[in-house]
């Protein structure tokens, strides 16, 4: 073979590195030598940049170049390191590779944004179960990635069930103990990004994409990673489904055990947390420094979720609403949220927007966060009262948070800082100062707010305006002897007043206190001048003065027990001495409770009214009707005049002058109860006149009425008298049943009972309207000529008692028809 000429060689379809080619080296002798294709290449990439292509990557994004790479890489180990080139193409990795033992630089040429593969130079992923960059070890430390994007194959069925594909991190940096660069790397659509696991020095930059479940973590970093310009946005898809999948899932940034991080100018959109700050193998982060930030739709900008937590944040904006949601915030969302304790974070500027209830919220304890200015726009979205700032009780480490300026807060439920929930504390502070220079100025240097360990003075232009000591002293106004208010303390003082404050919901008070076992409060007027009670700057009480008064009112409270207790009791000089309970002006009410349109107090009562009960189930059961009467139990109701009630659930209908008494009801006042109307009428000529409660023609309010889905037994007993000179008397007695099904033309009345005529021991049968003699008279005779009958009102809807006169004359008729009654 050696002695053929090349026209004669066979055709080689591939070259191997073990083929030979002749080379000429020049110089003052030149010689003719042969190499193999792998020395030759070992020999030309010297020193020099290696491109993969050299090593077989096709970048067809169908070939598994992974191989080639890592050939292109492994030809620089003994190089001592250089850089591996990429061309714009697409690189498909189905394989891993991994750099160890050497440090190099993958340098692509670029890329185009987008959602996918385009100009540039592209690492493509569609295989899970590897890693498909690894840096790893000592040797590896120097190591730069620059100037390439990387994506993976994603479900596109976007659907309410969609989520990521489970790849590994696309770049693990292990235990390489200093730094690998990355630069201009653009992460397209990636599951998991970066992950650094014992390699300080780590520094990121201009890192873009969408990445749904975590871009970069960081753990066991001992030497300060760096982030700058990185910037999450949605470039693959924006699909509702996509973006809210990881506003519940995903961390953008994420660090464990990281000493002295650096971050700036970082863009977030779209996640669970912006920075999560939690534990890692061999702890947690210290000294970490953010200096501008912008998280957008975040459920937390920034989660602190392990303990002992601490670094400085510069400029921080937090915004937390629900993706493409129209304004709403994600449920559950905080601006910024320490759940665990002993964590210290400085901020210098701090915006949060759109959070559901608190904008800030300091879980475990002895927490410290110290704002120097904070800006709050639309929190409480819920409208449940929350605060800006919410710190949970801490127990005996309190939780606390410290401005530097007044809050600024926005919304149209803007709430207040929470400065008295459990035991933590929200609060600005200065130093104590002194009379001449208050250590809180205003204006002016010599007026402000100045402090010792036991008082807080009030300066103006040097002079001390108010003083407030520890022991509770307190002068105010001006100087001595010109002041507006003073608290003295006698030398023998050993009782006191006490006015103190209340936080949100509480009283203020006016107390007695001091070293007696019993100490009382003295008011006291000038002269025969009244003591007024006013709120709201209307008069609501007055104790009047009389003079040389010997008896008064007190006022009883009780202790707690069964059997608790309070009122009023006359008590005085005098032996005997008289109580009114309360005396009501004019048309007033005599009422148990105050009226209110609710349940609690019922509506107004009628005009001179008395209504004891206390308790309802309806703002309408009450003593409505004028001069109406309820004495006690509950769900009584009356609207008719004159009326009175008692019982469980008792109603008059609305009839005039009317006694209703229940036991219990089933379901609805009036539904099991006895009712006692009281009806009467002058009567003449010959016609039959109807019996009513105000001696008037028939009306709704004037005659006992029945409801719907009822039923009646009823006694009834009638007395009649002539007007004229003779005087003539009659009487019956009797009983008979009825009822309504629905509407008033069912009302019906059956057939009855009268007690037999003239004395006889004899009960008569009564047909319902039929006429009914009287059972009894003054001459021992009956008068054939009067009647009464009972029939049903169909037109109103009850019973109608009605007497007749066939004679024509002048009679007075009076009943009482007690009905027992039952309703469904």
């Amino acid at each position: 073979m050696s002695d053929l000429r090349i026209s004669q060689l066979p055709t080689a379809t591939s070259l191997a590195e073990s083929d030979l080619t002749p080379i000429t080296q020049l110089g003052t002798t030149p010689t003719t030598r042969r190499a193999t294709l792998a020395q030759l290449r070992a020999n030309v990439h010297d020193q020099r940049s290696v491109h993969v292509r050299d090593f077989g990557a096709v970048g067809n994004g169908v070939t598994n170049d992974a191989p080639a790479i890592q050939a292109a890489i492994n030809a620089l180990r003994g190089a001592g390191g250089g850089v591996v080139q990429f061309g714009p193409k697409v690189y498909r990795l189905a394989s891993a590779v991994v750099v160890d033992g050497v440090a190099v630089r993958l340098e692509g040429v670029g890329f185009t944004e987008g959602p996918g593969p385009g100009d540039g130079t592209w690492l493509s992923v569609s295989e899970t179960g590897f890693t498909p960059i690894t840096f790893t070890g000592v040797g590896a430390r120097g190591s730069v990635v620059r100037d390439i994007a990387v994506t993976q194959a994603q479900n596109a069925t976007f659907n309410a069930s969609w989520a990521p594909v489970d790849y590994d991190w696309f770049f693990r940096i292990t235990d390489c103990l200093g730094g690998v660069d990355f630069d201009n790397v653009f992460l397209c659509n990636i599951t998991r990004g970066f992950y650094c696991f014992n390699s300080g020095r780590t520094d990121f930059r201009r890192i873009r994409g969408q990445v749904f479940t975590c871009g970069i973590e960081i753990d066991m970093a001992l030497d300060v990673p760096r982030m700058h310009n990185i910037h999450f946005w949605p470039f693959w898809s924006a699909d509702n489904n996509v973006v809210r999948w990881q506003q519940a899932n995903g961390d953008a940034l994420v660090f464990k055990r990281a000493d002295g991080p650096f971050i700036d100018q970082v863009f977030v959109l779209g996640y669970r947390s912006g920075f999560r700050f939690t534990n890692g193998a061999t702890g947690y982060t210290t000294k970490f420094y953010i200096n501008s930030a912008y998280t957008d739709f975040c459920k937390f900008g920034v989660l602190i979720d392990t303990s002992g937590v601490d670094g400085l944040i510069a400029n921080f904006t937090a915004q937390g609403e629900i993706f493409n949601g129209g304004g709403p915030a994600v449920a559950g969302s905080y601006g910024i949220l320490m759940s665990a304790s002993d964590g210290r974070v400085q901020i210098g500027n701090l915006r949060i927007d759109a959070v559901e209830d608190n904008a800030i919220r300091l879980m475990g304890s002895n927490n410290r966060l110290d704002i120097s200015a904070l800006r709050v726009v639309r929190y409480n979205t819920r409208n449940n009262g929350s605060a800006a700032i919410q710190l949970d009780n801490g127990g005996s480490g309190a939780n606390r948070v410290h401005l530097g300026s007044p809050a600024v807060l926005e919304g149209s439920f803007a709430g207040t800082l929470n400065n008295s929930d459990g035991n933590g504390v929200v609060q600005m502070r200065g130093p104590a100062g002194v009379t001449s220079k208050p250590g809180v100025a205003v204006g002016q240097a010599n007026t402000g707010l100045t402090s010792s360990s036991t008082a807080l003075a009030m300066v103006a232009n040097g002079a001390e305006m108010l003083r407030l000591t520890q022991g509770g002293s307190v002068t105010l106004g001006a100087a001595i002897g010109a002041h507006g208010l003073e608290v003295t303390a006698p030398g023998s003082t050993v009782n006191r007043l006490a006015i103190s404050g209340a936080a949100t919901g509480g009283t203020p008070s006016l107390a007695a206190l001091g070293s007696d076992t019993n100490v009382g409060l003295l008011l006291q007027t000038k002269g025969s001048g009244a003591y007024t009670l006013q709120t709201g700057g209307g008069t609501q009480m007055q104790v009047l003065n009389t003079a040389n008064a010997v008896n008064a009112v007190q006022m009883v409270g009780s202790a707690s027990s069964a059997s608790a207790r309070v009122g009023w009791q006359a008590a005085g000089s005098d032996a005997n001495i008289s109580a009114v309970a309360g005396q009501p002006k004019g048309s007033g009410a005599f009422l148990a409770q105050f009226p209110d349109n609710t349940t609690a107090g019922g509506n107004a009562r009628g005009q001179n009214a008395v209504d004891l009960q206390t308790l309802r189930s309806a703002a309408a059961q009450v003593a409505g009707g004028d001069f109406s009467a309820i004495l006690g139990g509950r769900d009584n109701a009356l609207s008719g005049m004159y009326s009175a009630a008692l019982g469980h659930g008792a109603t008059d209908r609305g009839l005039r002058g009317a006694l209703a008494l229940s036991g219990f009801m089933f379901g609805a006042a009036g539904d099991n109860q006895m009712r006692i109307a009281q009806l009467g009428r002058n009567t003449t000529g010959t016609t039959a006149m109807r019996l009513t409660a105000d001696g008037n023609a028939a009306g709704s309010g004037n005659v006992p009425l029945m409801v719907d889905n009822s039923g009646c037994s009823f006694f009834y007993l009638v007395t009649a008298r002539s007007t004229d000179a003779a005087g003539f008397n009659a009487s019956w007695i009797g009983c008979s049943w009825g009822g309504r099904l629905s509407g008033v033309a069912s009302t019906f009345v059956g057939n009855g009972f009268n007690l037999g005529s003239n004395g006889a021991a004899s009960i008569q049968a009564v047909a319902a309207g039929s006429a009914i003699s009287s059972t009894q008279t003054n001459s021992g005779t009956a008068n054939a000529n009067w009647s009464i009958s009972l029939s049903a009102d169909t037109s109103l809807g009850g019973i109608n008692l009605s007497f007749r006169d066939t004679g024509g004359g002048a009679v007075r008729v009076a009943a009482s028809l007690f009905i027992r009654e039952i309703s469904a």
